[in-house]
């Protein structure tokens, strides 16, 4: 339990850094790239990420299959939902497509690299 708070503490620290830094970025250097549902990407990938490893921490201690089962269910299950909401903002506004993706993409990358180094410390921990 006592991981499972502090996982949530280095989440929420992550996505205040995250946040800020779009918010710098998006008021000098990028402009012209600025989206209003960038600050909902932060929550977005914050709830999905605290809810994958809510998932990820009941499998089974003793058995590995059943983490690397959970594990790769999490992933996929990611993808599809980023792909749906992907597709469906690129059908509704497609004259900020590119931008869309382009900052998606950079939030995506983020949070999967926080999540694999966070699951790579619980599981370290676990052990």
């Amino acid at each position: 339990m006592k991981t499972d708070i502090r996982f949530i503490y280095w989440l929420i620290l992550f996505s205040v850094l995250v946040f800020l830094t779009g918010y710098l970025l998006f008021n000098t250097l990028l402009k012209d790239y600025f989206l209003d549902v960038f600050y909902l990407f932060v929550f977005y990938f914050m709830l999905l990420t605290l809810a994958g490893r809510f998932i990820i921490s009941k499998s089974e201690p003793g058995k590995p299959s059943s983490f690397n089962t959970r594990y790769f269910l999490v992933r996929w299950v990611k993808v599809l939902i980023h792909l749906i909401l992907i597709i469906v903002y690129a059908l509704n506004n497609r004259e900020n497509v590119l931008s869309f993706v382009l900052v998606f993409m950079a939030c995506y990358i983020m949070y999967s690299v926080f999540d694999i180094y966070s699951l790579n410390f619980y599981l370290k921990k676990s052990n």
